[in-house]
């Protein structure tokens, strides 16, 4: 049994023949724009909405053998706390995604670890970040906030004067990352992702008409006199920076804190509003249970630092 699960989970060495197709591209290009890593359940809503199962389960393991794609090994199955089943991108996958970008690179001569850290290498120089393995300690985090991400585009749609103008993955400020200076310190600044929201409609009646949004996905696994030093400080000196300002244009926005539970809520918002008074106001937290693409726009989910009862994050978007 154990023989027949390892060669379950390893590539074969002479891949099965395989016809590209374009929902192939469309595949790997989704991957990569939600910062390396879906979940097949992710792909599925996406790609095979109304398929069975085994029908994207054949596509997807066929994608893996040519290496397009990458799946778990025994090994990492064994060792990392996998949530439930993902896929990142091959070698191949990249390379098909940066020649999409009229980058021409070739196909490494052997598919080693050497010839594939050369090719990591190749793409970074390129701009282009290729997430050769998950992040295995945070890999229950990045699928939340893929499914955050997902409920945020998928809102938009019952809204339909609304516009998802931007969306800049955690990737992006990992690798360019902006600094604040604090009284005794300097201090990185990196938002889990920041999207702008554009009301047409206001934007027609030359209202104010933008909304600026940065996502903090609590873990739970800081102490909250943490998140006070560390999140909402520095997240609020931020907004106000000459960097922000540089790099958004503005210097408004509001920090959406994600939590696990509604007791690790109300510490975060409780910590938030005792270092930053009445700019805890910059600050919105919500449960994940309570978000969907149905809810986190026009549903009261949303407590908003220095206010008690819960409301809706779009309320007039120009005052955000």
């Amino acid at each position: 049994m154990n023989t027949n699960l390892s060669t379950r989970y390893q590539r074969r060495s002479n891949p099965p023949a395989m016809r590209f197709q374009e929902r192939d591209g469309e595949i790997i290009q989704m991957i990569q724009k939600y910062d390396g890593v879906l979940t097949r359940r992710q792909i599925k809503d996406m790609f095979w909405k109304n398929a069975s199962p085994k029908t994207m389960e054949r596509r997807l393991t066929l994608l893996y053998h040519n290496s397009y794609l990458n799946m778990p090994s025994m090994d990492q199955r064994r060792i990392y706390p996998i949530p439930e089943p993902i896929v990142w991108l091959g070698w191949r996958g990249i390379l098909h995604h940066a020649r999409g970008m009229k980058m021409h690179i070739d196909d490494p001569s052997k598919s080693n670890e050497n010839q594939l850290r050369k090719l990591e290498k190749e793409l970074r120089h390129m701009g282009i970040h290729w997430q050769r393995e998950p992040r295995w300690s945070q890999l229950g985090h990045d699928i939340a906030l893929n499914d955050f991400r997902i409920a945020v585009e998928k809102a938009v749609k019952y809204w339909p004067p609304l516009e998802l103008e931007e969306w800049i993955p955690e990737s992006e400020f990992l690798s360019n990352m902006d600094v604040v200076n604090l009284k005794k310190r300097t201090k990185g600044v990196r938002p889990d992702g920041y999207f702008e929201l554009v009301d047409n409609l206001r934007l027609i009646n030359n209202s104010p008409a933008r909304a600026r949004f940065l996502v903090e996905f609590d873990n739970g696994t800081h102490p909250v006199s943490r998140f006070g030093r560390d999140k909402a400080i520095p997240g609020m000196a931020y907004i106000r920076s000459k960097a922000y300002r540089e790099r958004f244009g503005f210097n408004s926005g509001r920090w959406l804190v994600v939590c696990k539970s509604k007791l690790r809520m109300q510490h975060l918002k409780e910590r938030t509003e005792k270092m930053l008074g009445s700019n805890a106001s910059y600050f919105y937290f919500a449960i994940l249970d309570d978000i969907d693409e149905k809810s986190i726009f026009n549903q009261p989910i949303w407590y908003c630092g220095g206010s008690s009862e819960p409301e809706q994050l779009i309320k007039n978007i120009g005052d955000l």
